[in-house]
């Protein structure tokens, strides 16, 4: 070979060791973050600690689900990689968590985040960037309707307002005599269950004799019980976390005061009940309402076994009775079915696709219920069931209320 063809095949190879560099810093630039042949990384934001803590069951629940899943081919053969942060139930600690989770970990998705101040704090930042925020665990309705200006964020459960409004339909047509006393937070959580309160009381809003609120960090609401007795409240509309509804309910009982109690449903769980009956609560004949599938009364279905099943093999210790654990898994199934449609090489823009395009039902949650969206309608859930504690446990009564569509 002669010096000069020497030299052109060492310009050819050269040449071709750009063009392979060149495709590769291409293809690295054009792949979606988040997503290898083998994993898609999804993660969130929780409050694993502070005034929410009973909350920072979900994302282990949620992870278990997705172990579970991985163990059984995962989706579309690739595993789910779940990293989750503890934000404290504080905005503040949520966006410095949620940059993380995009900058260093380049998540696919920022999936089941908890909380509705944190939600809207880093709302903006994940819709300017177009990275989905799904299926976040919290029911304002700002996520449904507000969808035009902020197309990548999606709720999973239904909506609060949707929730008491039929709490204020069921007070104005059954209890006519009702003077309703109100424990609200005070923040765009609190104020969604108020607003559903007050269009399903209509004219009878009136019957609102007291409105007592509190801050998210304040865990004594003794004060304001006091308060809601004295104004001669006879139905008790309680609009609060667990640790403060708990505390509530126990001082309900300690006063002497023995209203018609209305729960909010994420505040509701089982173990929450136990938990204020042991510390001297009388919780018999509170409502809530539901969505989620009824274990406790129904503990031998394979469905139950099943989510047992799960809990017990991928989160050792989790109490099956925590109605947080059954939302996880509800949840983390959506979460899963939805990539299982975004693609065989799933894309954001598909995953988002698959989230507005529901219509199936979910093992779940509540028997009937079926999990619909549209690229117009952004309510995954809007249907539940009014219960009463009787006993130990939930009891459903009534028929589903809410839209099928």
């Amino acid at each position: 070979m002669t010096r000069r063809m020497q030299g052109g095949l060492a310009l050819a190879l050269l040449a071709l060791a750009v063009a392979v560099v060149a495709s590769a810093a291409v293809a690295a630039g054009t792949a979606t973050p988040g997503v290898t042949s083998k994993t898609i990384t999804i993660g969130g934001t929780f409050p694993l600690t502070g005034p929410a803590q009973l909350y920072g069951v979900i994302p282990k629940a949620e992870n278990a689900y997705f172990q579970y899943v991985n163990t059984h081919g995962g989706v579309n053969g690739r595993k789910i990689v779940f990293k989750y942060y503890d934000d404290q139930y504080n905005p503040a600690n949520t966006v410095p968590l949620t940059h993380k989770l995009v900058q260093q970990d380049h998540v696919f998705a920022v999936y089941g985040s908890l909380g509705t101040a944190p939600i809207l704090a880093t709302r903006d930042y994940l819709n300017g960037l177009r990275i989905p925020q799904v299926l976040v665990a919290t029911g304002d309705s700002y996520w449904g309707s507000q969808y035009k200006k902020y197309p990548w964020t999606i709720g999973f459960q239904p909506d609060y307002p949707g929730e008491s409004r039929v709490y204020g339909q069921f007070i104005r047509n059954k209890i006519p005599q009702a003077k309703i006393g109100v424990l609200m937070q005070n923040d765009a959580y609190g104020q969604n269950y108020y607003n559903g309160l007050l269009q399903g009381l209509g004219a009878a809003k009136s019957k609102i004799v007291d409105v007592e609120k509190y801050d998210a960090t304040e865990t004594d609401v003794s004060s304001q019980v006091v308060k809601l007795k004295a104004a001669g409240a006879n139905v008790f509309a309680l609009f609060a976390l667990p640790t403060q509804t708990i505390d509530a309910l126990v001082v309900t009982t300690k006063i002497g005061w023995h209203p018609t109690t209305f729960i909010n449903n994420v505040s509701s769980s089982p173990l929450f009940m136990g938990l204020a009956q042991k510390s001297g609560a009388d919780v018999q004949g509170d409502i809530t309402a539901t969505y989620v599938y009824d274990v406790w009364n129904n503990p031998n279905t394979a469905v139950a076994k099943q989510y047992k099943s799960i809990l017990a093999k991928y989160d050792a210790g989790a109490d099956p009775l925590d109605a947080n654990n059954l939302y996880g898994v509800a949840n983390a199934w959506t979460m899963v079915k939805v990539l299982s449609l975004a693609g065989k090489t799933p894309t954001r823009a598909g995953l988002m696709r698959a989230l507005t395009h529901m219509n199936w039902k979910n093992p779940y949650l509540y028997p009937g219920i079926v999990m619909k969206t549209t690229p117009t309608e952004r309510y995954p859930i809007d249907q539940q069931i009014l219960e009463q504690y009787k006993g130990a446990s939930w009891k459903p009564f009534g028929h589903l209320f809410g839209n099928a569509r």
